[in-house]
């Protein structure tokens, strides 16, 4: 069992960890997300910007796949599913080919739908993340890989949220550099 969590923590949780980080420290830093207190306050804001059109119309491409893909913990796993497969989906196709010139050859209107479909594809795919995982995680402790990459969305967003504080506390007006 020690093997399976330390693998999971490096499969799971780390990865899980750093994407929350980024994307709630984003968030925060475009002021997509309003001062928070808890990670708990993060999901009940983005859960509400998720619905409101608006929210999504004003944000960047990156928030918005997160919102789109229903923000929060499960978001960041979908997110991080999706760029997962697409560039793995990117690495493939550009392996298969010889060179640039064989891409060139082989270009064509079909390449270019085919490309378009699978983008579909890897985005259902990314949403229906716990699926596209548990294929992938041997052993009867799957329960712990769940638990361990909540983990590390909740550390990452509790990071991201003292990163933003502190940085907040640096540039205020009573604390001049």
């Amino acid at each position: 069992m020690v093997i399976e969590i330390f693998t999971a923590m490096l499969k799971a949780g780390i990865p899980v960890g750093i994407g929350a980080y980024l994307l709630v420290w984003w968030a925060l830093r475009n002021g997509y997300l309003s001062e928070t207190g808890s990670v708990r306050d993060i999901e009940k804001e983005v859960k509400r910007m998720a619905k409101d059109k608006e929210s999504k119309l004003k944000s960047d491409p990156v928030h918005k796949k997160w919102l789109s893909m229903g923000g929060g913990f499960y978001g960041v796993v979908a997110v991080l599913t999706w760029l997962f497969v697409e560039l793995r989906e990117i690495l493939d196709f550009i392996t298969s080919f010889d060179g640039v010139s064989g891409l060139i050859d082989n270009f064509s209107f079909d390449l270019l739908i085919g490309l378009f479909i699978e983008a579909i594809r890897n985005t259902f795919l990314a949403l229906a993340w716990p699926v596209y995982w548990l294929s992938d995680i041997p052993g009867e402790y799957i329960w712990a890989w769940f638990l361990i990459a909540y983990a590390g969305y909740w550390v990452g967003s509790q990071l991201a949220l003292r990163q933003w504080r502190l940085n907040r506390a640096r540039r205020s007006p009573e604390n001049p550099e």
